[in-house]
């Protein structure tokens, strides 16, 4: 049983992807849609448990789009957060203003998100501050950015690994399928043709059988006819000598 549902909302197919595959693993069924317009549709007839809302899209954009689910009573609750490749401090800030409840990067890091998944659905818990990463009093901004951008990026290899096994998994099982069906084929097309070979040698051997008994019937007859025809001679010779012996 899933914990909850996520809608995921970007007009790129593969960020909604990978993304997906990063809340799955955090037990959460997904829904992806490719513009706000569609989510604000969609919103009036299935609920939500969280949202995931990209800032460029076709029409109405992230933010637009942020201020109609707040200002809906069916939507304001839902925890919006941006999945965007916006990372200055303005753009969290005015996130923030408009209730967003934390901006994420298109390349986070998984266990990140899972923890932001975490609290936001442990009901016990306020909802957390999810507009920066924790930070350390021994890195630079500068270091902090580039481990966020390198587990980020870690995180989209590895699901685009995993992704990239399933489709060979899947591959191969619909290689094995489609030999499976090919040797069924040519199974059958073998016993078709054995059946068919079986019945031309029976057709054959009848038809020989019958050339064999027609062949045995015609001696027959020719032998019944020469037996005639020397009966015959031997008359004609019979008359012949009668007749010969008359004349003397």
């Amino acid at each position: 049983m899933p914990r909850g549902t996520a809608l995921i909302v970007d007009d790129s197919s593969t960020a909604r992807i990978i993304l997906a595959r990063l809340l799955e693993k955090a037990d959460l069924d997904t829904r992806g849609v490719g513009s706000a317009e569609e989510a604000l549709s969609l919103l009036q007839h299935e609920p939500f448990d969280l949202i995931f809302l990209d800032h460029l899209l076709p029409g109405i954009n992230g933010f637009e789009a942020l201020e109609k689910l707040k200002s809906k009573p069916e939507t304001r609750d839902i925890p919006v957060f941006m999945y965007t490749s916006q990372n200055a401090d303005r753009y969290l800030q005015d996130a923030k203003a408009k209730g967003a409840a934390g901006v994420i990067g298109k390349q986070v890091e998984r266990e990140q998100l899972v923890q932001m998944i975490d609290a936001i659905l442990d009901a016990d818990n306020d909802q957390p501050e999810l507009l920066a990463p924790d930070t350390s009093p021994y890195q630079t901004i500068a270091d902090q950015t580039y481990t966020r951008r390198l587990t980020g990026r870690l995180s989209t290899l590895e699901i685009a690994y995993e992704e990239a096994n399933e489709d060979i998994r899947n591959l191969k099982q619909h290689v094995a399928r489609l030999e499976a069906q090919a040797q069924e084929e040519l199974d059958i097309q073998v016993r078709k043709l054995r059946r068919f070979w079986f019945l031309t040698a029976v057709i054959f051997a009848f038809v020989a059988i019958l050339l064999s008994l027609q062949l045995n019937s015609v001696t027959g007859m020719v032998e019944g006819m020469n037996s005639q025809l020397n009966l015959i001679s031997q008359m004609i010779g019979g008359l012949m000598e009668l007749i010969g012996g008359n004349t003397d």
